[in-house]
């Protein structure tokens, strides 16, 4: 399918939103469930931080156990070793939102913030940056040789990370406005909803989907079946019948636009007529009435078109599952058949993609990338050709192809010339097909549809110089064909005797 909708992805979360300060207070929402502490200090807010933007004090088993150890503690033991034991390891959290820091930018902050005679324990460094391998190296090898025990580089990949845990998805809310979870849970929906309405249309199309109706219907429409409500419902349908072709992985695939087309593939040119809309709908209603006249001469034009171009121009449109809101099985009185709702969207309407190509018949395609669109339909059509019957003129088919005649009326065949036998025939005569009866025993007639002379070299390239086609064009001209010869391409129509 052609120009479908694109996926719904979480893009990257924007750190640069933040100003320091709060930039600050996110880091220190993800410190709590870092470690077990017993305190954590907010130093950068209140200013004089001495390069703390965040101090916090991990519990250690020393501390944990303080109560035990009283009595046993050695009285010489330095009162600074006490306040540790009391308060915990000291960790350090510098932030910094800044979105390039190199190498060179991560020493010069450890070199700042970390004094090697008072080393805290543990250093952390956060900022919303990608931080190179050289960077990672210069920050493990500055803190080691300052006495840190432990330490950790937050950069942009680790913090968003952290935020698309589920633990953190309060925090990814408060931030940014973005909760993971409920994204979740309404994916979870939409999944049971399409999985819902696929289930319900392989029960309706269990048998034959193919050319069977159904009526999309606007889940915003309130005025529902009054199309008078809607000034420009013609332009922008609320509600609209359409044949199924198929129920496909993705969803149902109806067929939107059925027109009469011309493809010369030769040629690489290709054109077709809005002027009718040849989707077949249960519900026939005045305005398809009224269309029949001007159905009937645009039909007539196409068949005077060369049989090899006469193509159909086919637009199918795809309504995915998910953008199922409901459905109704047995519809109503006006519509007695299946009504999908949808949520319609701008000039796509219910439609999520489409598939266009030209169809020959139900087992031939053309596909119309690589094809130039060209004028050969006029804006207005005349009327249908009057047909010149010659009673005294005939076509003498071998006898072979007769009995096909009356079984594929509405085909288009070909006969040959070669002689100047048929020279005086024109496109629009009727004559009388030789040897052929339908059903009634009456002889049928040939309505010659197009006409067109080749060399015999040419039509020997069309087709390949296959065997196969020499041997028929010798079986209709009764003879050989030689190369000097022009080959006269007569196609005709077999009509009833009682159609004339």
């Amino acid at each position: 399918m052609t120009n479908t909708s694109i996926s719904k992805t979480l893009g990257p979360i924007h750190f640069e939103d933040l100003d320091p300060k709060r930039f600050e207070d996110l880091i220190r929402e993800l410190v709590y469930d870092y470690r077990d502490w017993q305190t954590i200090e907010a130093t950068g807010r209140a200013g004089g931080d001495e390069g703390f933007d965040i101090r916090a004090f991990e519990k250690t088993s020393a501390s944990r156990n303080e109560e035990a150890n009283d009595d046993d503690r050695d009285a010489e033991e330095s009162a600074e070793t006490n306040l540790e034991v009391a308060e915990g390891r000291v960790w350090m959290f510098q932030c910094k939102r800044e979105k390039e820091i190199g190498p060179s930018r991560v020493a010069s902050i450890v070199a700042d913030n970390v004094d090697a005679a008072r080393p805290p324990y543990g250093y952390v460094l956060a900022a919303p940056a990608n931080f190179s391998k050289e960077s990672f190296d210069v920050f493990r090898e500055e803190l080691r040789k300052r006495g840190v025990m432990e330490f950790q580089l937050w950069g942009r990949a680790a913090l968003e990370d952290m935020l698309h845990q589920p633990k953190n998805d309060r925090i990814l809310f408060t931030f940014f406005g973005i909760s993971l979870l409920s994204r979740r849970r309404s994916r979870a929906t939409e999944v049971r909803s399409s999985i819902s309405a696929k289930n319900r249309l392989k029960t309706l199309f269990s048998n034959n989907p193919f050319g069977q109706p159904v009526l999309l219907r606007d889940i915003k429409d309130s005025h529902y079946p009054y199309k008078t409500k809607y000034p420009d419902f013609d332009e922008v349908p609320r509600w609209k019948e359409y044949p199924v072709v198929e129920v496909h992985p993705l969803g149902l695939i109806v067929t939107v636009r059925d027109h009469y087309a011309f493809v010369d593939e030769k040629a690489k040119t290709w054109d077709y007529t809005e002027a009718v809309n040849l989707v077949n709908r249960k519900m026939s209603t005045q305005e398809q009435q009224s269309d029949q006249p001007k159905r009937e001469r645009v039909e007539d034009y196409w068949r005077y078109l060369p049989s090899s171009s006469q193509v159909r121009f086919i637009v199918r449109g795809l309504v995915r599952f998910d953008s199922m809101v409901a459905i109704d099985p047995q519809g109503d009185v006006k519509y007695d058949f299946p009504h999908i709702f949808v949520d319609f969207q701008g000039s796509k309407g219910p439609f999520r993609g489409y598939s266009e190509y030209l169809e020959r018949d139900q087992h031939s395609y053309v596909d119309i990338d690589g094809l130039e669109q060209v004028d050969v339909f006029p804006k207005e059509f005349p009327e249908p050709r009057m047909s010149n019957r010659r009673s005294d003129r005939s076509l003498q088919l071998p006898s072979r192809y007769c009995p096909a005649m009356e079984s594929m009326r509405n085909q288009v065949f070909q006969t040959y010339d070669c002689d100047k036998k048929y020279e005086d025939l024109n496109v629009g005569d009727l004559v009388t097909l030789a040897g052929t009866s339908d059903h009634e025993k009456k002889e049928l007639h040939a309505k010659i549809t197009h006409r067109r002379t080749v060399s015999a070299r040419e039509y020997l390239d069309e087709g390949g110089e296959d065997v196969d086609d020499r041997s028929i064009v010798e079986e209709h001209i009764g003879r050989q064909l030689t190369p000097d010869d022009d080959v006269e391409i007569i196609e005709f129509r077999p009509v009833y005797s009682w159609q004339v």
